[in-house]
C-alpha cells in the first residue's frame, strides 16, 4: 500500500516498507567482490574495485523484530532489492509475473522469488518494480 508523505511514520520501519538509495554491495553483483588469498590458499581479505551500487530495497524483517518498543536486541535488518520489471524478466513474461502476485485456484505459481510493485512516483523504476527475494541481504541496524 502506498501512503502520502504526511502519512508515513518517520520513526518506524515495518515489513514491506521500501527504503530508497540503499547500498546493495554484493546483493546483485557478486562478481564485483574480489577475494585475496595467502600462499596456503586461505582467504585473507576482500575488496570491491567496482563502483558501489545503490538502489531501492524492501524491508523483509518481521515488523515485531525491528519495532523500537520491542526489547529484542536486533543487530541487522533483512532487505530485498527492487529491480526494474523490464530487465528482471523477458518482455513476454511480464504479464505473467504481474498476475502471479495473486494466487487463484487452478493457477500455477511461476514467480515465487519475485513480487510485483505497481508504478509509483517514489520508486526508482517508473514502469513498476519487482522485489527480488532471491537476492535478500542484511545491513546493520544503525546503517
Amino acid at each position: 500500500m502506498y501512503v502520502k508523505s504526511e502519512e508515513i511514520e518517520k520513526h518506524a520501519l515495518r515489513q514491506g516498507d521500501v527504503i530508497s538509495h540503499v547500498h546493495i554491495l554484493g546483493a546483485i553483483n557478486l562478481t564485483g567482490i574480489h577475494y585475496t588469498k595467502n600462499f596456503e590458499d586461505q582467504l585473507t581479505g576482500w575488496s570491491v574495485p567496482a563502483m558501489p551500487m545503490f538502489a531501492d530495497a524492501m524491508v523483509i524483517s518481521h515488523s515485531c523484530e525491528i519495532a523500537p518498543e520491542n526489547d529484542v536486541k536486533i543487530t541487522s535488518i533483512i532487505l530485498a532489492p527492487l529491480r526494474d520489471i523490464n530487465s528482471a524478466t523477458p518482455k513476454e513474461k511480464v504479464n505473467e509475473l504481474i498476475s502471479s502476485n495473486v494466487l487463484r485456484e487452478g493457477t500455477q505459481a511461476s514467480y515465487l522469488k519475485y513480487f510485483y510493485l505497481e508504478p509509483n512516483d517514489r520508486l526508482e523504476f517508473k514502469n513498476g518494480a519487482i522485489v527480488d527475494f532471491s537476492k535478500c541481504f542484511s545491513i546493520r541496524k544503525n546503517s
